[in-house]
Protein backbone atom coordinates (compact mmCIF):
# COMPACT_ATOMS: atom_id res chain seq x y z
CA UNK A 1 0.00 0.00 0.00
CA UNK A 2 2.67 2.43 0.74
CA UNK A 3 4.34 1.83 -2.37
CA UNK A 4 1.55 2.78 -4.16
CA UNK A 5 0.83 6.10 -2.51
CA UNK A 6 4.42 7.19 -1.81
CA UNK A 7 4.64 7.86 -6.09
CA UNK A 8 1.03 9.67 -5.94
CA UNK A 9 2.17 11.63 -3.05
CA UNK A 10 5.31 12.83 -5.32
CA UNK A 11 3.03 13.04 -8.46
CA UNK A 12 0.68 15.66 -6.32
CA UNK A 13 3.64 17.56 -4.89
CA UNK A 14 5.08 17.82 -8.36
CA UNK A 15 2.13 18.90 -9.76
CA UNK A 16 0.85 21.31 -7.12
CA UNK A 17 4.86 22.91 -6.99
CA UNK A 18 4.27 23.40 -11.13
CA UNK A 19 1.04 25.29 -10.67
CA UNK A 20 2.93 27.89 -8.33
CA UNK A 21 5.21 28.99 -11.10
CA UNK A 22 3.49 31.60 -13.16
CA UNK A 23 5.14 33.35 -16.79
CA UNK A 24 5.21 36.93 -17.60
CA UNK A 25 2.44 35.75 -20.23
CA UNK A 26 -0.05 35.26 -17.22
CA UNK A 27 0.50 38.98 -16.17
CA UNK A 28 -0.04 39.83 -19.49
CA UNK A 29 -2.93 38.30 -20.44
CA UNK A 30 -4.60 39.34 -17.01
CA UNK A 31 -4.01 42.85 -17.77
CA UNK A 32 -5.87 42.23 -21.03
CA UNK A 33 -8.57 41.03 -19.67
CA UNK A 34 -9.44 43.08 -16.47
CA UNK A 35 -7.67 46.43 -16.71
CA UNK A 36 -10.27 49.05 -16.94
CA UNK A 37 -8.70 51.77 -19.05
CA UNK A 38 -8.37 48.59 -21.76
CA UNK A 39 -12.06 47.59 -21.15
CA UNK A 40 -13.20 51.43 -20.87
CA UNK A 41 -11.81 52.15 -24.65
CA UNK A 42 -13.17 48.88 -26.22
CA UNK A 43 -16.31 50.40 -24.95
CA UNK A 44 -15.80 53.55 -26.81
CA UNK A 45 -14.79 51.73 -29.66
CA UNK A 46 -18.60 50.13 -29.39
CA UNK A 47 -20.17 53.19 -28.75
CA UNK A 48 -18.43 54.81 -31.66
CA UNK A 49 -20.12 51.80 -33.87
CA UNK A 50 -23.44 53.23 -32.59
CA UNK A 51 -22.65 56.59 -33.24
CA UNK A 52 -22.39 55.35 -37.39
CA UNK A 53 -25.78 53.96 -37.04
CA UNK A 54 -26.97 56.91 -35.03
CA UNK A 55 -25.54 59.24 -38.11
CA UNK A 56 -27.62 56.63 -40.59
CA UNK A 57 -30.72 56.82 -38.28
CA UNK A 58 -30.57 60.64 -38.99
CA UNK A 59 -29.86 61.63 -42.19
CA UNK A 60 -31.49 58.62 -44.38
CA UNK A 61 -34.28 57.42 -43.00
CA UNK A 62 -37.42 59.61 -42.33
CA UNK A 63 -38.67 61.53 -39.05
CA UNK A 64 -41.69 60.79 -38.22
CA UNK A 65 -43.68 63.07 -35.52
CA UNK A 66 -46.95 63.35 -33.71
CA UNK A 67 -48.17 66.93 -32.90
CA UNK A 68 -50.96 68.18 -30.86
CA UNK A 69 -51.89 71.42 -30.67
CA UNK A 70 -54.56 73.56 -28.48
CA UNK A 71 -54.57 77.30 -28.21
CA UNK A 72 -57.73 79.24 -27.06
CA UNK A 73 -58.25 83.11 -27.45
CA UNK A 74 -61.34 84.23 -25.83
CA UNK A 75 -63.04 87.63 -25.96
CA UNK A 76 -64.61 89.61 -22.96
CA UNK A 77 -67.55 91.94 -23.53
CA UNK A 78 -70.15 93.19 -21.45
CA UNK A 79 -72.56 90.98 -22.97
CA UNK A 80 -70.94 87.60 -22.77
CA UNK A 81 -68.25 87.13 -20.35
CA UNK A 82 -66.73 84.75 -22.47
CA UNK A 83 -66.83 84.18 -26.15
CA UNK A 84 -64.98 82.36 -28.31
CA UNK A 85 -65.36 83.67 -32.11
CA UNK A 86 -63.49 84.54 -35.20
CA UNK A 87 -66.13 87.33 -35.64
CA UNK A 88 -65.90 89.40 -32.30
CA UNK A 89 -67.90 92.69 -31.68
CA UNK A 90 -66.60 96.34 -31.73
CA UNK A 91 -66.97 96.42 -27.80
CA UNK A 92 -65.22 93.10 -27.14
CA UNK A 93 -61.62 92.91 -25.72
CA UNK A 94 -59.17 90.09 -26.91
CA UNK A 95 -56.20 89.22 -29.27
CA UNK A 96 -56.58 90.61 -32.80
CA UNK A 97 -58.15 87.65 -34.72
CA UNK A 98 -55.82 88.38 -37.52
CA UNK A 99 -53.51 87.05 -35.16
CA UNK A 100 -55.21 84.00 -33.19
CA UNK A 101 -57.82 83.56 -36.04
CA UNK A 102 -59.85 82.43 -33.21
CA UNK A 103 -57.87 79.75 -31.70
CA UNK A 104 -55.99 76.65 -33.02
CA UNK A 105 -57.18 72.49 -32.23
CA UNK A 106 -54.66 70.17 -33.81
CA UNK A 107 -53.42 66.67 -33.82
CA UNK A 108 -51.37 65.33 -36.85
CA UNK A 109 -48.54 63.06 -37.71
CA UNK A 110 -45.69 64.74 -39.74
CA UNK A 111 -43.26 63.03 -41.72
CA UNK A 112 -39.64 64.92 -43.07
CA UNK A 113 -37.13 63.23 -45.54
CA UNK A 114 -33.89 64.82 -46.08
CA UNK A 115 -33.04 64.47 -50.09
CA UNK A 116 -29.93 64.63 -51.87
CA UNK A 117 -28.00 64.35 -48.48
CA UNK A 118 -25.05 61.45 -49.57
CA UNK A 119 -22.15 63.70 -49.20
CA UNK A 120 -23.11 65.33 -46.42
CA UNK A 121 -23.75 61.73 -44.49
CA UNK A 122 -20.78 60.50 -46.10
CA UNK A 123 -18.53 63.02 -44.52
CA UNK A 124 -20.29 62.96 -41.29
CA UNK A 125 -19.85 58.33 -41.31
CA UNK A 126 -16.05 59.34 -42.61
CA UNK A 127 -15.92 61.43 -39.13
CA UNK A 128 -16.67 59.42 -37.07
CA UNK A 129 -14.61 56.38 -38.68
CA UNK A 130 -11.58 58.24 -38.46
CA UNK A 131 -12.66 59.22 -34.55
CA UNK A 132 -13.21 54.93 -34.26
CA UNK A 133 -9.58 54.43 -35.86
CA UNK A 134 -8.11 57.15 -32.91
CA UNK A 135 -9.79 54.78 -30.67
CA UNK A 136 -8.04 51.27 -31.76
CA UNK A 137 -4.91 53.42 -31.52
CA UNK A 138 -5.53 54.78 -27.91
CA UNK A 139 -6.16 50.92 -27.14
CA UNK A 140 -2.69 49.86 -28.85
CA UNK A 141 -1.10 52.52 -26.87
CA UNK A 142 -2.30 52.40 -23.79
CA UNK A 143 -1.83 48.19 -24.06
CA UNK A 144 1.96 49.28 -25.15
CA UNK A 145 2.52 51.12 -22.03
CA UNK A 146 0.74 49.10 -19.54
CA UNK A 147 3.09 46.02 -21.19
CA UNK A 148 6.37 47.91 -20.91
CA UNK A 149 5.03 48.85 -17.15
CA UNK A 150 4.52 45.14 -16.35
CA UNK A 151 7.71 43.90 -18.09
CA UNK A 152 9.51 46.04 -16.01
CA UNK A 153 8.30 45.09 -12.60
CA UNK A 154 8.32 41.47 -13.77
CA UNK A 155 12.09 41.33 -14.25
CA UNK A 156 12.51 43.57 -11.46
CA UNK A 157 10.42 40.83 -8.99
CA UNK A 158 12.54 38.09 -11.20
CA UNK A 159 15.76 39.61 -10.26
CA UNK A 160 14.65 40.09 -6.30
CA UNK A 161 13.75 36.24 -6.80
CA UNK A 162 17.36 35.29 -7.86
CA UNK A 163 18.98 37.06 -5.45
CA UNK A 164 16.68 35.45 -2.54
CA UNK A 165 17.86 32.03 -4.02
CA UNK A 166 21.33 32.95 -4.16
CA UNK A 167 21.51 33.99 -0.23
CA UNK A 168 19.79 31.19 0.53
CA UNK A 169 21.47 28.70 -1.50
CA UNK A 170 24.51 30.12 0.36
CA UNK A 171 23.05 29.96 4.10
CA UNK A 172 22.51 25.82 2.81
CA UNK A 173 25.70 25.43 2.16
CA UNK A 174 27.44 27.55 5.46
CA UNK A 175 24.70 25.16 7.61
CA UNK A 176 27.04 21.94 5.85
CA UNK A 177 29.94 23.42 6.51
CA UNK A 178 28.99 25.11 10.44
CA UNK A 179 28.27 21.30 11.40
CA UNK A 180 31.68 20.28 10.19
CA UNK A 181 33.36 23.22 11.82
CA UNK A 182 31.74 22.54 14.87
CA UNK A 183 33.51 18.58 14.64
CA UNK A 184 36.73 20.36 13.77
CA UNK A 185 36.29 22.83 16.76
CA UNK A 186 35.12 19.86 19.18
CA UNK A 187 38.60 17.98 18.17
CA UNK A 188 40.69 21.26 18.94
CA UNK A 189 41.45 21.96 14.98
CA UNK A 190 40.00 25.22 14.76
CA UNK A 191 38.40 27.69 17.07
CA UNK A 192 35.48 27.96 18.68
CA UNK A 193 35.65 31.77 17.30
CA UNK A 194 35.60 30.43 14.26
CA UNK A 195 32.25 28.33 14.83
CA UNK A 196 30.44 31.60 15.57
CA UNK A 197 32.49 33.75 13.28
CA UNK A 198 30.17 31.74 10.69
CA UNK A 199 27.33 31.61 12.67
CA UNK A 200 27.47 35.20 12.46
CA UNK A 201 27.54 35.28 8.60
CA UNK A 202 24.58 32.83 7.80
CA UNK A 203 22.48 35.01 10.56
CA UNK A 204 23.82 38.64 8.20
CA UNK A 205 22.89 36.37 5.29
CA UNK A 206 19.44 35.55 6.76
CA UNK A 207 18.50 38.98 7.15
CA UNK A 208 19.50 39.97 3.55
CA UNK A 209 17.58 37.08 2.71
CA UNK A 210 14.75 38.68 4.30
CA UNK A 211 15.31 41.89 2.87
CA UNK A 212 15.13 40.84 -0.61
CA UNK A 213 12.18 38.57 -0.01
CA UNK A 214 10.15 41.52 1.20
CA UNK A 215 11.43 43.41 -2.19
CA UNK A 216 9.77 40.38 -3.41
CA UNK A 217 6.37 40.33 -2.18
CA UNK A 218 5.97 43.96 -2.58
CA UNK A 219 6.91 44.24 -6.34
CA UNK A 220 4.26 40.91 -6.45
CA UNK A 221 1.82 43.09 -5.31
CA UNK A 222 2.26 45.73 -7.74
CA UNK A 223 2.50 43.41 -10.39
CA UNK A 224 -0.91 41.65 -9.28
CA UNK A 225 -1.99 45.13 -9.18
CA UNK A 226 -1.10 46.90 -12.25
CA UNK A 227 -2.44 43.72 -14.04
CA UNK A 228 -5.76 43.33 -12.29
CA UNK A 229 -5.32 40.14 -11.23
CA UNK A 230 -6.14 37.81 -7.54
CA UNK A 231 -3.01 38.30 -5.74
CA UNK A 232 -1.67 34.38 -5.43
CA UNK A 233 1.66 34.49 -2.87
CA UNK A 234 4.25 32.00 -2.32
CA UNK A 235 4.42 32.18 -6.42
CA UNK A 236 8.29 31.27 -8.22
CA UNK A 237 8.28 33.98 -10.98
CA UNK A 238 9.39 31.47 -14.35
CA UNK A 239 12.63 33.83 -16.43
CA UNK A 240 11.67 36.41 -18.94
CA UNK A 241 11.88 35.74 -22.09
CA UNK A 242 12.65 38.70 -24.01
CA UNK A 243 13.65 38.94 -27.76
CA UNK A 244 14.16 41.87 -29.48
CA UNK A 245 12.98 42.23 -32.85
CA UNK A 246 14.59 43.82 -35.72
CA UNK A 247 13.85 47.63 -36.33
CA UNK A 248 10.78 48.30 -37.51
CA UNK A 249 10.05 50.48 -40.81
CA UNK A 250 6.43 51.45 -39.68
CA UNK A 251 6.22 53.05 -36.58
CA UNK A 252 3.26 53.95 -34.33
CA UNK A 253 3.57 57.34 -34.35
CA UNK A 254 3.19 57.31 -37.76
CA UNK A 255 -0.02 55.49 -37.82
CA UNK A 256 -1.22 58.57 -35.32
CA UNK A 257 0.11 61.15 -37.92
CA UNK A 258 -2.41 59.54 -40.42
CA UNK A 259 -5.33 59.36 -38.14
CA UNK A 260 -4.76 62.91 -36.71
CA UNK A 261 -3.68 63.91 -40.72
CA UNK A 262 -7.38 62.68 -41.92
CA UNK A 263 -9.07 64.10 -38.44
CA UNK A 264 -8.56 67.24 -39.54
CA UNK A 265 -9.30 66.69 -43.32
CA UNK A 266 -12.72 64.85 -41.86
CA UNK A 267 -13.47 67.55 -39.27
CA UNK A 268 -13.13 70.35 -42.31
CA UNK A 269 -15.43 68.27 -44.47
CA UNK A 270 -17.89 68.16 -41.71
CA UNK A 271 -17.47 72.11 -40.90
CA UNK A 272 -18.31 72.49 -45.04
CA UNK A 273 -21.27 70.37 -44.79
CA UNK A 274 -23.48 73.62 -43.86
CA UNK A 275 -22.26 75.19 -47.20
CA UNK A 276 -23.87 72.68 -49.44
CA UNK A 277 -27.44 73.15 -50.36
CA UNK A 278 -30.12 71.45 -48.28
CA UNK A 279 -33.48 69.94 -49.64
CA UNK A 280 -35.53 68.06 -47.70
CA UNK A 281 -39.41 66.87 -48.01
CA UNK A 282 -42.21 67.01 -45.50
CA UNK A 283 -45.57 65.69 -45.43
CA UNK A 284 -48.52 65.74 -42.52
CA UNK A 285 -52.09 64.78 -42.10
CA UNK A 286 -54.38 64.75 -39.42
CA UNK A 287 -56.59 67.52 -37.80
CA UNK A 288 -56.03 71.08 -38.43
CA UNK A 289 -58.53 73.90 -37.23
CA UNK A 290 -59.59 77.26 -35.47
CA UNK A 291 -62.87 76.43 -34.87
CA UNK A 292 -64.87 73.63 -32.88
CA UNK A 293 -68.00 73.89 -34.89
CA UNK A 294 -67.52 71.22 -38.14
CA UNK A 295 -64.07 70.44 -36.37
CA UNK A 296 -64.94 67.01 -37.87
CA UNK A 297 -64.02 68.47 -41.43
CA UNK A 298 -61.55 69.64 -40.61
CA UNK A 299 -59.28 66.62 -41.29
CA UNK A 300 -56.53 66.95 -44.38
CA UNK A 301 -53.38 66.71 -45.41
CA UNK A 302 -50.23 68.54 -46.74
CA UNK A 303 -46.74 68.48 -48.44
CA UNK A 304 -44.08 70.03 -49.28
CA UNK A 305 -40.08 70.55 -50.19
CA UNK A 306 -37.47 72.98 -48.06
CA UNK A 307 -34.35 74.29 -50.01
CA UNK A 308 -31.48 76.12 -47.76
CA UNK A 309 -28.68 77.12 -49.26
CA UNK A 310 -26.11 79.48 -47.08
CA UNK A 311 -25.02 83.01 -48.57
CA UNK A 312 -22.81 84.62 -46.37
CA UNK A 313 -21.33 83.73 -42.98
CA UNK A 314 -18.55 85.99 -42.47
CA UNK A 315 -15.67 84.30 -44.15
CA UNK A 316 -15.87 80.93 -41.46
CA UNK A 317 -15.25 78.84 -44.49
CA UNK A 318 -11.99 80.37 -45.01
CA UNK A 319 -10.90 81.03 -41.61
CA UNK A 320 -11.34 77.35 -40.72
CA UNK A 321 -9.52 75.93 -43.58
CA UNK A 322 -6.63 78.07 -42.12
CA UNK A 323 -6.94 76.74 -39.00
CA UNK A 324 -6.58 72.94 -40.16
CA UNK A 325 -3.54 74.25 -42.21
CA UNK A 326 -1.93 75.41 -39.27
CA UNK A 327 -3.01 72.07 -37.29
CA UNK A 328 -1.92 69.94 -40.43
CA UNK A 329 1.78 71.83 -40.07
CA UNK A 330 1.90 71.18 -36.00
CA UNK A 331 1.26 67.57 -36.51
CA UNK A 332 3.89 67.62 -39.10
CA UNK A 333 6.79 69.19 -36.93
CA UNK A 334 5.34 65.97 -34.35
CA UNK A 335 6.33 63.28 -37.20
CA UNK A 336 9.90 64.99 -37.76
CA UNK A 337 10.98 65.42 -34.17
CA UNK A 338 9.63 62.07 -33.16
CA UNK A 339 11.30 60.67 -36.30
CA UNK A 340 14.60 61.85 -34.91
CA UNK A 341 13.93 61.15 -31.34
CA UNK A 342 12.75 57.63 -31.99
CA UNK A 343 16.41 57.01 -34.36
CA UNK A 344 18.47 58.51 -31.70
CA UNK A 345 16.82 56.77 -28.59
CA UNK A 346 17.21 53.44 -30.59
CA UNK A 347 20.89 53.45 -31.92
CA UNK A 348 21.64 54.36 -27.66
CA UNK A 349 19.89 51.60 -26.26
CA UNK A 350 21.64 49.37 -29.16
CA UNK A 351 25.02 50.36 -28.08
CA UNK A 352 24.06 49.60 -24.12
CA UNK A 353 22.68 46.60 -25.00
CA UNK A 354 26.01 45.50 -26.78
CA UNK A 355 28.01 46.65 -24.09
CA UNK A 356 26.21 45.43 -21.14
CA UNK A 357 25.81 42.01 -23.33
CA UNK A 358 30.13 41.71 -22.92
CA UNK A 359 30.12 42.72 -19.33
CA UNK A 360 27.96 40.19 -18.49
CA UNK A 361 29.66 37.71 -21.03
CA UNK A 362 33.29 38.67 -19.00
CA UNK A 363 31.44 38.83 -15.45
CA UNK A 364 30.10 34.78 -16.31
CA UNK A 365 33.76 33.59 -17.06
CA UNK A 366 34.88 35.58 -13.89
CA UNK A 367 32.39 33.55 -11.79
CA UNK A 368 33.50 30.28 -13.22
CA UNK A 369 36.94 30.64 -11.85
CA UNK A 370 35.33 32.13 -8.48
CA UNK A 371 33.20 28.98 -7.95
CA UNK A 372 36.63 26.81 -8.90
CA UNK A 373 38.18 28.80 -6.19
CA UNK A 374 35.09 28.67 -3.77
CA UNK A 375 35.07 25.34 -3.92
CA UNK A 376 38.20 24.29 -3.20
CA UNK A 377 38.43 27.05 0.00
CA UNK A 378 35.34 24.79 0.98
CA UNK A 379 37.47 21.25 0.54
CA UNK A 380 40.13 22.97 2.33
CA UNK A 381 38.14 24.38 5.10
CA UNK A 382 37.12 20.62 5.79
CA UNK A 383 40.54 19.49 6.45
CA UNK A 384 41.53 22.61 8.51
CA UNK A 385 44.16 23.75 5.87
CA UNK A 386 42.38 27.10 5.68
CA UNK A 387 41.01 29.63 8.40
CA UNK A 388 37.32 30.33 8.06
CA UNK A 389 38.06 34.04 7.26
CA UNK A 390 40.01 33.39 4.31
CA UNK A 391 37.33 30.93 3.54
CA UNK A 392 34.09 33.83 4.09
CA UNK A 393 36.39 36.17 2.56
CA UNK A 394 35.48 33.80 -0.75
CA UNK A 395 32.38 33.28 -0.51
CA UNK A 396 31.77 37.17 0.26
CA UNK A 397 33.60 37.50 -2.90
CA UNK A 398 31.54 34.62 -4.75
CA UNK A 399 28.21 36.38 -4.34
CA UNK A 400 28.96 39.59 -4.07
CA UNK A 401 30.10 38.75 -8.06
CA UNK A 402 27.13 36.69 -8.27
CA UNK A 403 24.78 39.46 -7.01
CA UNK A 404 26.67 41.82 -9.89
CA UNK A 405 26.16 39.22 -12.62
CA UNK A 406 22.24 39.17 -11.63
CA UNK A 407 21.31 43.07 -11.56
CA UNK A 408 23.36 43.38 -14.95
CA UNK A 409 21.18 40.37 -16.26
CA UNK A 410 18.34 42.39 -15.08
CA UNK A 411 19.52 45.73 -16.57
CA UNK A 412 20.17 44.01 -19.48
CA UNK A 413 16.30 42.87 -19.60
CA UNK A 414 15.33 46.21 -18.64
CA UNK A 415 17.36 47.79 -21.43
CA UNK A 416 15.60 45.09 -23.91
CA UNK A 417 12.51 45.67 -22.84
CA UNK A 418 12.82 49.99 -23.30
CA UNK A 419 13.94 48.61 -26.85
CA UNK A 420 10.79 46.82 -27.67
CA UNK A 421 9.10 50.05 -25.86
CA UNK A 422 10.50 52.56 -28.17
CA UNK A 423 10.70 50.23 -31.51
CA UNK A 424 6.87 50.13 -31.88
Amino acid sequence: MKKVLIPILFFCIAQFSHAQEISLSYFLSQAKQNNDSLLNTVNLENIGELRKQMIIAQNRLPQMDALADVLVAPYFDSRKVVDITTNPSEYAYGYDVGITNGGLYAAQVRVTQQLFNRSITNNLLFQQMVRNGALALNYKEVYHNLKNNLIALYVTAYGYQLQEKLNQQLVDDLQIRLKVIGILVKNGILLQSDYLLLQVTIDQTRIIIGQFRNSLRETERQLYALSSAPIEMGINLSEPKLVIEPSSEHFFYQARFTNDSLQIEADREVFNNKYRPQVSAFADAGLNAVQIPNIYHKVGASAGLQFTLPLFDGHQRRINSQMSLIKQENIQNTLENNRTVKKNNLQSLTDQIAFQEQNLKLMKQQLKNQDVVRKLYRDKLVRGQVSVIDYLNVVQNYRSAESTRIQMQVNLWLLQNQYEYINW
